[in-house]
């Protein structure tokens, strides 16, 4: 069969199990565990861990995830669940993306590892990291990846940039560089990323993901943990409350 050709129908069958992934959990080929982590105000999250394995190309994927639950406003628990579970199914994409074109004639196989961290729990803001770790056949693999997503349990929608955090778009912007500058100032080389942040209890997590122009333009991910102090005068006072508290 043409590679091409082969290629395709994976990333089709591939997309297929993906919408599935949500509808009909657990299935065959997942091995699942769940604890409970209780919040001592709402909401309450239900971690699942979930590991699928798939046989051309070889792939592995094992995936620790929440479910937001939410008794007084169900339907605002289910939408923070589903903007979790798009996420996630971004982080997949990419990976299955990459492993259709790594080597798949020598039996190995690709692996994904996703960990999710919660970082702010309030009534009003809700905040995760998600550490997604690749390891590709053929590959020289970069750093583990951070990404963040932030949810608005009060206006029942996902912060996109996080400039809902802060007082205005001008006080977003020079947060944004004050960030991008903090966790790029002890870097040594060309870096040309794009930032993220979530808020934390006391503090913001910072990634920046791109590449190193002075390394051939390789694959940059850098992280760190930053103190409120940082931004806290750009904050909104709801926002600020949330995180200090």
């Amino acid at each position: 069969m043409n590679k091409k050709v082969f290629i395709a129908i994976v990333m089709a069958a591939m997309a297929v199990s993906g919408g599935l992934f949500y509808l009909f959990w657990p299935y065959d080929n997942e091995v699942a565990s769940n604890d409970d982590a209780y919040i001592p105000s709402q909401p309450i999250i239900k971690w699942q861990e979930v590991t699928i394995a798939e046989d051309e190309p070889k792939m592995a994927m094992r995936i620790k995830m929440p479910r937001i639950i939410i008794y007084s406003n169900y339907y605002i628990g289910s939408e923070a669940s589903r903007a979790i579970q798009r996420h996630i199914e971004s982080l997949k994409h990419d990976f299955i993306s990459a492993a259709t074109t790594a080597a798949i004639d020598n039996g190995e196989t690709n692996i994904l590892n996703i960990e999710t961290e919660i970082l702010l729990a309030t009534p009003r803001l809700i905040s995760f990291a998600f550490t997604s770790t690749e390891d590709l056949v053929g590959i020289n693999d970069g750093n583990p990846k951070r990404t963040f997503m932030v949810f608005d349990l009060v206006n029942n929608k996902m912060m996109i940039e996080g400039n809902e955090m802060f007082r205005d778009d001008i006080a977003w912007s020079r947060a944004v560089t004050i960030m991008k500058r903090t966790l790029l100032s002890d870097y040594k080389g060309d870096p040309s990323c794009d930032l993220s942040f979530a808020p934390k209890h006391n503090g913001v997590a910072v990634s920046c993901i791109g590449v190193d122009w002075s390394r051939g333009g390789g694959y940059l991910s850098l992280t760190k943990d930053m103190p409120i102090s940082v931004i806290q005068e750009f904050l909104a006072p709801s926002a600020l409350v949330d995180i200090i508290q």
